[in-house]
């Protein structure tokens, strides 16, 4: 059971809502919760029969250690605060996160690492199914405890309250990684009304149309030119590849999160935003306070933050008192170890910590110096250099070798080799990708977003609703037949 799926918008969802809304707060948070856990148990093992065709099988057991685990962490973490006890509290609850994801996601590859430094005697770890999820889980719960420590929120005492915390269904599966003091009003009372309604249908129609009838449309083109050696490729097609694939990743993406928000609204709750459209951002700076909002702050309050503390010297940390800091070569190091890490938190594999590492080295020089060039840049150039740069990035994103990955670049540059083009553009440009291809492109900019607010301001708001009424069903008819006549793809950032 997925978001899109018949079984899921015809049956699960509206009776769930039916059963749920005349219930009161505490009926609301048992009703959610079991809801909740049966999502997570059902989409596990159906994800995982569709991958490897065989069950998950003990993923629902792994949820409720990561509950009742953090919910003792957190009460103990707040009755030993400043003390050496509670500093080992908080290792062993960092030890206790994480160990499951290292076992799930990480530890074939850290065993290949001493293979290929000539360790024969290192056994073979069999591949398994990653529960899904796991890796927004455990930074969700992580960001709990250190938030409890530090004494900007109290411990959740209510362990149903803070085992819908963890496990609520429209975020499980690949966040937003909502903090405890977002959410923690909504747990008590969930805020319903009929607007807050309206507004969720309409985020959720919005996130399913372009996941289904954009994001999976262009998967076709860009999965069939990634699954051509580059050596094979003309830089049109490789280049119509990528494109496909950098609108996909966004649209699929974000709309999920459109989704998920839109979820949360329809049950009273709000999550925080996770994309304000990255693409037109100017500087990589920039991009990544518009993309995945919730990973990258996450990454400055609970990694980059510490770590270019602990890197500072006292002398660095009396002139941040004085207000007199600039950047160093510390705090650069920190940029790129973090970034690194942020690599690797989306897949065991060099090609992610390389991503990962590109992405630290380019922030790094914008920090330094980059960013004053880049701001005496018509604007334009500015886009057109962002742009360029994550694209060339999610090539390492995408394919699965740092080999493949260099052909590609080949073939990108024109230099493939091929005097012919095995694979021309007319295999993949038609009429239908075109319109697709355009679509994609205006919804990921602020267009139809500054139409409507211009028809706010100017008081035509008949005209507006009939204009997001006529949309939503247009979206939602496309988004059902796009359904029936499609195989199952699953959401691409359910895998990290």
């Amino acid at each position: 059971m997925n978001f899109y799926s018949p079984l899921f918008l015809f049956l699960f969802l509206p009776i769930l809502l039916a059963c749920y809304w005349p219930l009161g707060s505490k009926g609301r948070t048992c009703l959610l919760l079991l809801a909740s856990l049966f999502f997570y148990a059902s989409y596990n093992l159906f994800f995982s029969a569709w991958a490897e065709g065989k069950g998950a099988g003990g993923f629902l057991l792994l949820l409720l250690y990561y509950i009742v685990a953090n919910y003792l962490f957190g009460i103990l973490a707040a009755a030993h605060r400043e003390t050496t006890r509670g500093r080992c509290i908080i290792w062993l609850s960092l030890i206790a996160n994480l160990a499951p994801l290292v076992w799930y996601k990480y530890a074939g590859f850290i065993l290949s690492m001493f293979k290929l430094a000539g360790n024969s005697t290192v056994p073979e770890i069999p591949s398994h199914y990653i529960p899904l999820g796991i890796s927004f889980l455990s930074f969700q719960a992580i960001a709990y405890i250190l938030d409890v420590y530090r004494e900007e929120v109290e411990p959740e005492r209510n362990p149903l309250r803070f085992a819908l915390f963890l496990a609520i269904f429209p975020k499980i599966i690949a966040g937003p990684i909502i903090r405890y003091a977002e959410v923690a009003a909504d747990l008590a009372e969930p805020k319903l009304n009929v607007e807050q309604f309206a507004f969720g249908v309409r985020r959720f129609v919005t996130g399913l149309g372009k996941k289904v009838i954009l994001a999976d449309t262009l998967a076709i083109t860009a999965n069939q030119i990634f699954s051509i050696p580059g050596v094979e490729l003309s830089a049109g097609v490789a280049w119509l590849g990528l494109l496909t694939y950098t609108l996909q990743l966004y649209l699929d993406f974000s709309g999920y999160t459109d989704m998920a928000i839109g979820l949360g609204c329809m049950f009273g709750f709000k999550f925080q935003e996770n994309f304000n459209y990255p693409y037109i951002a100017r500087s990589l700076t920039e991009f990544w306070r518009r993309w995945h909002i919730s990973l990258s702050t996450w990454l400055r309050d609970y990694l980059f933050i510490p770590l270019s503390y602990a890197l500072m010297t006292d002398r660095i940390r009396q002139k941040i008192a004085q207000g007199t800091y600039t950047t160093n070569y510390r705090t650069l190091f920190s940029v790129v170890a973090v970034f690194t890490i942020c690599g690797l938190w989306h897949g065991a594999g060099w090609n992610f910590i390389v991503w990962g590492m590109l992405h630290g080295v380019v922030l790094a020089l914008e920090s330094l110096w980059l960013s004053k060039v880049l701001k005496k840049w018509w604007l334009p150039l500015q886009h057109v250099y962002l742009v360029f740069v994550v694209m060339l990035a999610w090539v390492f994103f995408r394919l699965p070798t740092l080999h493949e990955a260099f052909e590609f670049f080949v073939a990108l540059a024109g230099f493939s080799g091929k005097t012919r083009a095995l694979y021309g553009l007319g295999l993949y440009v038609d009429s239908t990708e075109l319109i697709v291809l355009i679509a994609g492109i205006i919804a990921a900019t602020p267009a139809v977003k500054t139409v409507s607010d211009r028809l706010k301001q100017s008081g035509n708001t008949t005209t507006l609703a009939l204009c997001e009424i006529a949309g939503m069903l247009i979206i939602t008819v496309l988004s059902y037949c796009s359904i029936a006549s499609s195989t199952f793809t699953p959401f691409l950032y359910q895998k990290f």
